[in-house]
């Protein structure tokens, strides 16, 4: 039995020009369509099974924090599903609280 399945899941985002256009198309109630849908994850099928350790390797933009938090449920999919068993924590952006004048060097 596995611990993680995901089938085809995809993450779309919508981008837009400036401000304004995204003002517009909230009063419009989406009558006046001024964005561009960009999709950063698509088909995105895998499992690990229980005692399996998987890494995620990938170039800068590949969307590999994306999809950390699609499975830890910080934002939701736009497609496909995913099913986990027992307990998800995040550590996403580790990075972020380091300051590099304290190192220790």
């Amino acid at each position: 039995m596995s611990s993680i399945v995901v089938e085809s899941l995809g993450k779309k985002y919508k981008r837009y020009a400036n401000h304004w256009s995204r003002l517009l198309e909230l009063i419009s109630g989406g009558m006046c369509c001024t964005h561009q849908s960009r999709w950063v994850l698509r088909e995105i099928t895998f499992s690990v099974s229980a005692g399996e350790s998987v890494g995620i390797i990938g170039q800068n933009g590949s969307g590999k924090s994306t999809l950390l938090k699609l499975l830890t449920g910080t934002t939701l999919p736009s497609e496909g599903r995913f099913f986990l068993s027992g307990r998800v924590s995040a550590l996403l952006e580790l990075g972020l609280g380091f300051h590099g004048d304290f190192t220790g060097r």
